[in-house]
C-alpha cells in the first residue's frame, strides 16, 4: 500500500513538472544557454591561471639576435603555434657548456635552454628544453611511442621529456632512443644555422647531423631531412659540397639535389654546353626520372652505354639555357620556418629552372634501359652469370668494345691457343664449347639454339665458323669437326644467294663422289676447291666459307638423302653444274671406280638428267693414256685405197668403268692387199649381266633413299652482305695449302681432346 502511494507521488510530480515545461518552453531554454555559457567561461578563465603559474620567475638570458633573413611574404600563414608574449626568450647552450635539467647533467650542448624562442612575431617553443616543464617519470619513453609524428618539447609527456634529457646526458650516443628524440634535438640545430645564421658554428653543426646520419640509418625520414640541411648548410657557409655520382637509388624529393644544382651551375658558368657525364647527372636527378628494373640491376652497364649513346645523339654535347641562377630557400623539418639562403651559390645559373628541355635525355634513358633488357632478365634468373660468355651476348656489341668483357677476353684467349695462334684451324666443336665455358645438355647433344650463341660469340671476336647454322650448315655436335678462320665480323654471308647457294651444292656432291670409293683423296680435295675458286660471282668471305665447309666435310661427308632430297630444288642450269662438278672430281682421277660410277648414275637419275650423259662426260673428263705411240713419219703412197671397215664386238677390259665402243677393220676387198685384222666390236655377255644387276642394285639403293623421312630442320638466318675481301690466308694460294690442312684434319681428327688440324 505505501509503494503505491510513492509511486502516485512520483507520477503526480513529473505530470506537473512536464505541464510546467510545456506551458514555459521559451524561458526553460534561455536559462539552460545562459547557464552553459557561464560554465564554459569559467572553465577557460581556469585554464589561463594556470599556465601563467607555470613559471613563476624570469630567467636572466640574453635576448635572441633578430634573424639575418628576408620576411617570409609567399606564405604569411604561420605553422609554428603563437602563445602569449612576455616570455622569457631562450639562449643557445654551445658545446662543452654543462647545463642541468630536472637533475639531468647535459655536457655536450648544442640546443636552446630556456622557454620559447621569437620569430617574425612568433613564439617556438618546440625545440627549446624549458627547465620548468615537468620530467618526473619512473618509466621513461624511450621509444618515443607516445611522440607524435612532429614532437615538440613542450608538448611531450613527463616521460618522453625525461627520455629526451637522457638521450641528450649521453651524448647522444645511445642509438635505442627512438627517431623521435633525435628530430626534437635537430630542430634546434636548424634554427641555429638559418634563423641565427651562425655561420661560425656551421662545420660543428654539419659535422654533428653528419655523424647523427651515420648511427640512424633506420629512419629513412631522418636520412632525407638531415642530407638536405648538409647540403643546404655547406653552400650557406661556402663550404664545397663533394662532386656528386651518378645512382641507381631515387630521393623521394620534389626538389632537384643539391649537390646536382650546385655542380651544374658551375659547368653552365664556364660553358652553356654540357657533356655525356653531366647529362646523366641532370636527367637523373630530375624528381619525375624513374629508372626501371634493368637500369638499376645493371647500372654500371647502363652508364657505360649512355655514355656511347649520348655522344653519337648528341656528338658536340646538349646546349642547356636557364632562366635564373640558384635560389636557396630552407624550409625546417619542424615546419617552423621557411628562410632564404644566401651565400656564393647565388652566382650560379640554375638548371632547375632550365628553359631546355630535358625530354631527349629522357628518351635516350629508355632506350638504354631497351637495350639491356635481355642483360637483366638472365641476371635476375642466373646472378652468377653476370661475368659470362653467354651473358655477352645480351650486351650490345659496341658496349662490349668500349669496356670490355672479362668473361670474353679470357675465351678469346683459350680459343688463340685452340687456333695456336694462327689466322685459321680445324678442330673438334667440344673443345671450342669447352673453351667458351659452355653447358651441354644432359643428353651430349648441340642444340640448335647452343650452336647459334656460339657463333655470335665468335662474330664479336672477328672469327667464322664452318659448318654454321646461321648460314645454311648443319649443327656440328661435340665430336664433329669444325673448321675456324679470321674474318672480320664472324664472315657474314647470305646463304640464300643464288651464286653462293648453287656453289654450296656443288661443294656437297662433289665431296659425296669423292667418298663414293670409301677413298677419298688429297687429289680430290684440291678439285673441290679448285672448282669452289674457279666459280663465277663469289665475294672472298663466301669462297673462305665453302673452302672451310668443305674441309670440314671432306671427312665426313653429308648424309647422302639430305643432300639428294634437296637437288629437286635447284633449276636447270644448277642440277647440270652439280652433275659436272661431281664428274670432274671422279674423272680427275685416271681410275674411275665401279661405286663411283654408281654414284655418278644415281646422281643422274635425282637429278632427273639421263644416264647415258654419265658415261659422255666421263669420257671428256678421263685423261687419255691409252693412244697410239708415234714412231715414225707417215708416208702416203697412191694405188692403195683405204680398207673399209665394219663394226665387229671387241672384248671389254673388266676394269672398264662402262662399255666402250671402238671400230676394227673388216677384210678388204678381193685383189686388195690387207692389213693385219685387229679387234673389232665384241660384246662381252657376262660383263653386260653383271652392270645390269649393279643398275637394279643402285635403283633399288635410290628408291629406299627417297622412301626416308629424314627432313631437315628448318633454318632461320638473317640476310647479311658479305664483304668484298677477307682475310684469308692461304685458301688462295696454290692447292698444296688446302691438301696438307685436309690431310692434317683427316689425322688429327681421330685425336678426341686434341687440335684437329691446326694450319701452318
Amino acid at each position: 500500500m505505501g509503494l503505491l502511494l510513492v509511486l502516485g507521488a512520483i507520477y503526480a510530480v513529473l505530470s506537473s513538472a512536464y505541464r510546467f515545461v510545456v506551458e514555459n518552453l521559451a524561458a526553460v531554454v534561455a536559462v539552460c544557454t545562459v547557464s552553459c555559457l557561464v560554465l564554459l567561461l569559467g572553465y577557460l578563465s581556469s585554464k589561463a591561471k594556470k599556465r601563467d603559474e607555470i613559471a613563476p620567475g624570469r630567467l636572466d638570458v640574453q635576448p635572441t639576435p633578430p634573424p639575418l633573413v628576408e620576411p617570409r611574404t609567399a606564405d604569411p600563414e604561420r605553422i609554428a603555434p603563437a602563445y602569449r608574449r612576455g616570455r622569457a626568450p631562450a639562449r643557445w647552450v654551445p658545446p662543452g657548456e654543462s647545463v642541468t635539467v630536472q637533475g639531468i647533467t647535459i655536457a655536450a650542448g648544442r640546443f636552446y635552454f630556456g622557454e620559447a624562442l621569437f620569430f617574425e612575431g612568433q613564439e617556438i617553443d618546440g625545440y627549446v628544453v624549458n627547465p620548468n616543464l615537468s620530467a618526473r617519470t619512473s618509466r621513461p619513453d624511450v621509444a618515443g611511442e607516445s611522440m607524435p609524428y612532429w614532437p615538440t618539447y613542450a608538448e611531450l609527456t613527463p616521460a618522453a621529456r625525461r627520455a629526451f634529457l637522457d638521450w641528450m646526458s649521453s651524448s647522444r650516443r645511445d642509438d635505442s632512443y627512438g627517431i623521435g628524440h633525435v628530430f626534437v634535438f635537430f630542430y634546434g640545430l636548424e634554427h641555429r644555422l638559418f634563423v641565427d645564421r651562425d655561420i661560425a658554428s656551421a662545420p660543428d653543426c654539419i659535422a654533428e647531423v653528419e655523424r647523427l646520419l651515420a648511427r640512424r640509418v633506420d629512419s629513412e625520414s631522418f636520412q632525407g631531412y638531415g642530407k638536405r640541411f648538409v647540403d643546404i648548410a655547406r653552400c650557406a657557409a661556402g663550404m664545397p659540397l663533394a662532386v656528386p655520382q651518378p645512382s641507381a637509388e631515387r630521393s623521394h624529393s620534389t626538389e632537384m639535389d643539391m649537390p646536382v644544382r650546385l655542380h651544374l651551375g658551375r659547368r653552365l658558368a664556364q660553358s652553356s654546353t654540357i657533356l655525356s657525364e653531366d647529362a646523366l647527372l641532370w636527367v637523373l636527378a630530375l624528381p619525375d626520372t624513374y629508372l626501371r628494373t634493368a637500369a638499376v640491376r645493371c647500372f654500371d652497364e647502363f652508364v657505360a652505354l649512355w655514355h656511347l649513346r649520348f655522344r653519337s645523339t648528341f656528338p658536340e654535347g646538349l646546349n642547356v639555357t636557364t632562366s635564373g641562377n640558384i635560389d636557396l630557400w630552407y624550409e625546417a623539418a619542424s615546419r617552423a620556418f621557411r628562410v632564404r639562403v644566401d651565400g656564393p651559390h647565388q652566382a650560379y645559373l640554375d638548371v632547375a629552372k632550365a628553359t631546355t628541355s630535358p625530354e631527349p635525355l629522357r628518351r635516350l634513358v629508355q632506350e638504354c634501359t631497351d637495350e639491356l633488357d635481355g642483360f637483366s632478365r638472365l641476371l635476375g634468373r642466373q646472378p652468377e652469370a653476370r661475368n659470362s660468355v653467354q651473358a655477352s651476348l645480351l650486351l650490345p656489341p659496341d658496349l662490349l668494345s668500349d669496356v670490355g668483357f672479362d668473361a670474353l677476353r679470357a675465351f678469346e684467349g683459350r680459343l688463340s691457343e685452340v687456333m695456336g695462334g694462327q689466322s685459321r684451324a680445324s678442330t673438334k666443336m667440344g673443345i671450342v664449347l669447352r673453351a667458351a665455358d659452355f653447358d651441354l645438355p644432359e643428353n651430349g647433344k648441340v642444340p640448335s639454339g647452343l650452336a647459334d650463341q656460339l657463333g655470335q660469340v665468335l662474330d664479336r671476336l672477328d672469327i667464322a665458323i664452318e659448318p654454321d647454322r646461321r648460314f645454311g650448315g648443319a649443327v656440328p655436335q661435340p665430336d664433329d669437326q669444325i673448321f675456324l678462320f679470321k674474318a672480320p665480323g664472324g664472315g657474314p654471308v647470305d646463304p640464300e644467294r643464288q651464286a653462293y647457294r648453287a656453289m654450296k651444292a656443288q661443294v656437297e656432291v662433289a665431296v659425296l663422289a669423292a667418298a663414293a670409293d670409301d677413298d677419298s683423296s688429297s687429289d680430290e680435295m684440291s678439285r673441290v676447291i679448285a672448282g669452289i675458286r674457279d666459280g663465277r660471282d663469289l665475294s672472298a668471305i663466301e669462297r673462305a666459307r665453302l673452302i672451310a665447309f668443305a674441309v670440314t666435310i671432306f671427312n665426313n661427308p653429308p648424309k647422302l638423302s639430305r643432300v639428294m632430297k634437296r637437288l629437286a630444288e635447284r633449276s636447270d642450269a644448277e642440277r647440270e653444274a652439280i652433275a659436272d662438278a661431281a664428274v670432274a672430281v671422279v674423272g680427275g682421277d685416271h681410275n674411275v671406280r665401279p661405286d663411283e660410277v654408281r654414284f655418278l648414275e644415281k646422281l643422274h637419275k635425282a637429278l632427273g638428267l639421263p644416264k647415258e650423259r654419265v658415261y659422255s662426260e666421263l669420257h671428256k673428263s678421263v685423261p687419255r693414256t691409252d693412244e697410239p705411240v708415234s714412231l715414225s713419219v707417215e708416208r702416203r703412197e697412191a694405188g692403195v685405197p683405204i680398207p673399209k671397215e665394219r663394226p665387229v664386238a671387241a672384248p671389254i677390259p673388266a676394269a672398264a668403268p662402262s662399255p666402250l665402243v671402238v671400230l676394227a677393220p673388216v677384210p678388204a676387198p678381193d685383189g686388195v692387199v690387207a692389213p693385219a685384222p685387229v679387234a673389232g666390236i665384241q660384246i662381252d655377255a657376262a660383263r653386260l649381266a653383271r652392270t645390269q644387276r649393279e643398275t637394279d642394285a643402285v635403283a633399288e639403293l635410290l628408291a629406299n633413299i627417297f622412301e626416308e623421312n629424314t627432313t631437315p630442320a628448318p633454318v632461320e638466318t638473317p640476310v647479311a652482305s658479305a664483304a668484298n675481301e677477307v682475310s684469308f690466308e692461304g685458301l688462295d694460294g696454290p692447292h698444296t695449302e688446302p691438301r696438307r690442312a685436309s690431310r692434317a684434319s683427316r689425322d688429327r681428327s681421330r685425336e678426341p681432346n686434341s687440335i684437329s688440324g691446326r694450319a701452318r
